[in-house]
């Protein structure tokens, strides 16, 4: 099944399979690592299928960017401007993933149920129409109060508006989907985090090794800007030895 996955481009698939092919466990089986033999070519060729594919979230194809760059890197023979370009590739999948994951978030807040900050103005509703046991379709027009859950809808039939606490309110909302985004996390779907999509490098561990790429083909300018780049997201994250090296390296490439 996996391997007709990966066929078709899935990214999970091809995920899955690469990181059996190069002895790595996967969160799909245990028994893949075991039973999958070792191959490096097949496992890049997996990687690259993922990186290409129209229809998936960016998550993991970062990580497949990553696995596909250090296979790259191990085997070391293979030429600065394949790794430039799968870098680049995984840096850009990294700010689509950044995209997806706020898309992600925001709709996991709106579907929230149980208090008025769950819905918003502009929420297609069905409300208990004077409390009578009947919903009729309307629109969310104002939040009350998140404290009393409370929220005013106007009903579409008649145009008359009404103040109904959450428990009487039923969203119409269709669930949001954005091209190749689950509406659900894959520990809400599945009770489990899937590791195969845990990048083997952090973007600023990225930045650099494109920065030292840049600067090892004389693309000094690009290069001092993604060593400062990368300095200033390894403070925030507390790497305090990296982001000085960077910034070092950053200066000396604009001296």
């Amino acid at each position: 099944h996996l391997c007709q996955a990966a066929s078709l481009y899935n990214v999970q698939a091809c995920l899955s399979l690469a990181r059996a092919r190069v002895g790595l466990d996967s969160s799909v089986s245990p028994l893949l690592q075991s039973n999958i033999p070792i191959d490096f070519e097949s496992s890049k060729d997996l990687c690259r299928r993922a990186l290409s594919s129209q229809c998936s979230a960016a998550a993991p194809k970062v990580a497949a960017g990553c696995l596909l760059y250090q296979i790259l890197e191990d085997e070391g023979g293979t030429g600065d401007v394949e790794k430039i370009s799968v870098l680049e590739e995984s840096l850009d999948c990294l700010k689509v993933a950044a995209v997806e994951a706020k898309v992600l978030k925001e709709h996991a807040q709106k579907q929230t149920r149980g208090k008025a900050a769950g819905f918003h103005v502009g929420d297609k509703v069905e409300g208990n129409y004077f409390m009578e046991g009947t919903f009729y379709p309307g629109v969310v027009v104002q939040i009350v109060s998140d404290d009393c859950n409370e929220v005013v809808i106007k009903y579409d039939d008649d145009g008359s508006t009404e103040k109904l606490t959450v428990d009487n309110v039923r969203s119409l909302e269709p669930a949001t989907q954005m091209q190749g985004v689950s509406p659900i996390s894959d520990a809400d779907a599945l009770g489990a985090v899937n590791t195969d999509e845990e990048s083997l490098f952090q973007n600023y561990e990225l930045m650099a090794k494109l920065a030292e790429l840049k600067a090892k083909i004389g693309d000094a300018s690009s290069a001092s800007k993604l060593f400062q780049d990368a300095a200033e997201l390894a403070m925030s994250a507390g790497k305090l030895q990296s982001a000085s090296n960077w910034s070092v390296r950053a200066a000396e490439l604009e001296g």
